[in-house]
């Protein structure tokens, strides 16, 4: 039996079900300037679920296949995963919902080259960038991300948008779900092991907001829950109290860093604006996550968030879909466009 052919870098998605989306991103792999060199991995529950996806991917210089992870119920695990299926060196997290450029790849891959950096992310823009609620989503979760950082200045990078040396993820054992689960504390505990991470100026991702208020705060609040609860692991119960009582303040603290963000992106501030009552309560909706999660725990908050993302595209608005239809990948960074 022929052996499948060497890559470079394996392409990790997490994903549930067939959605229009999901074909879009892998028509975007597809036309990768280095498409030969990667391999996109599927992790999903069953792979029957998504047969025509991926026989729809098929023909082309990518090559695709499907993982099942169907025991595995964090996102965090079934990341966990697909790095232990891949078989490139280098993997790179993806969502279904964010499209790369043409040569995202080929600048990772190029980034990794150059030196010996653990992790490399991308600069994120907005994929649909004509609400102001999108806006909102978009800078709360991506805003440091919106332009490339001097090397000394990086502490964390895009979580589920960046790539990674596999060896250094797989070091991590059995302890590899829980730190795949809040890529902030796997990176910083990379740099705490004297690793190096860097954001790639050339190497461009589209992510889509949603322009509704529900599932933004809906998600915000899970992933803070979460990203508490792992921060706190091992920590004293002085410390739990004093972090648990002190989230309140948060929501009147983080927007002043949103507010720089734009600024060094270029963005116009009535853009920010716009977009202020949504950062300030999905910020609220992060204070209440991180307050349960230091408090008591992540509880069921892993497991739900899976849940939440197994059913993502059902919750983007039509014009959300549209905007992602006509999305030029070429086109200059929409951050710094006008809005119409």
């Amino acid at each position: 039996m022929q052996s499948p052919p060497s890559r470079d870098l394996s392409v990790i998605l997490v994903v549930q079900r067939d959605s229009e989306l999901l074909r879009r991103v892998l028509r975007d792999l597809q036309k990768q300037s280095v498409a030969s060199r990667l391999e996109c991995v599927l992790v999903t529950r069953s792979a029957t679920d998504l047969t025509d996806v991926s026989k729809d991917a098929l023909g082309g210089a990518l090559s695709v296949r499907s993982v099942e992870a169907g025991h595995v119920n964090t996102e965090g695990g079934a990341k966990a995963a697909g790095v232990s299926a891949a078989r490139a060196p280098l993997v790179a997290f993806l969502e279904d919902h964010t499209f790369p450029d043409p040569t995202w790849a080929e600048n990772l891959l190029q980034a990794h080259r150059r030196d010996e950096f653990a992790v490399v992310g991308p600069v994120v823009h907005n994929a649909n960038p004509t609400s102001g609620a999108s806006w909102g989503c978009f800078l709360v979760y991506y805003g440091p991300y919106t332009w490339a950082r001097a090397e000394s200045e990086i502490e964390h990078l895009p979580a589920n948008h960046s790539s990674y040396r596999r060896d250094l993820l797989l070091d991590y054992g059995s302890r590899l779900p829980d730190m795949l689960e809040a890529e902030a504390i796997l990176h910083q505990d990379l740099l705490a092991r004297g690793h190096r991470l860097f954001q790639e100026p050339s190497a461009k991702v589209y992510h889509l907001n949603y322009s509704r208020l529900g599932p933004s705060l809906r998600e915000y609040f899970l992933a803070s829950r979460v990203f508490a609860a792992r921060r706190a692991v091992g920590w004293g119960g002085l410390r739990r109290a004093v972090y648990t009582l002190g989230s309140p303040i948060l929501p009147l603290l983080r927007p002043l860093r949103v507010f720089r963000y734009a600024r060094s992106a270029g963005l116009e501030r009535s853009v920010v604006w716009r977009a202020m009552l949504t950062i300030l309560l999905t910020f609220s909706a992060g204070a209440a996550g991180e307050m349960l999660g230091y408090g008591v725990g992540a509880g069921r908050a892993e497991e739900k968030l899976l849940q939440f993302e197994a059913e993502r595209d059902k919750v983007f608005s039509p014009r959300d879909l549209e905007e992602a239809r006509r999305l030029p990948l070429q086109a200059a960074n929409p951050a710094v466009q006008e809005e119409p």
